[in-house]
């Protein structure tokens, strides 16, 4: 069974769950770690487009710094 973890102010996202019934559309998607990207609401950018808070379930990056190429 999946345990749940938090993302942004949402506490029921699953770890290791490919259809987490929490995560935006198109989530979770997969971690160069071998995890789980989870999506959660976020903010606005100034064009008034969502940006979402997202975190791997594994590694507990977030999507831009888990694709860096840096990271």
């Amino acid at each position: 069974m999946s345990r749940p973890f938090t993302v942004g102010q949402e506490t029921t996202h699953l770890v290791g769950d490919p259809e987490c019934p929490e995560c935006l559309e198109e989530y979770p998607e997969g971690c160069r770690c071998g995890g789980l990207i989870h999506a959660a609401s976020g903010e606005s950018d100034s064009e008034g487009d969502e940006v979402p808070i997202t975190v791997c379930d594994q590694c507990g990056r977030a999507e831009e710094e888990a694709f860096s190429l840096e990271a």
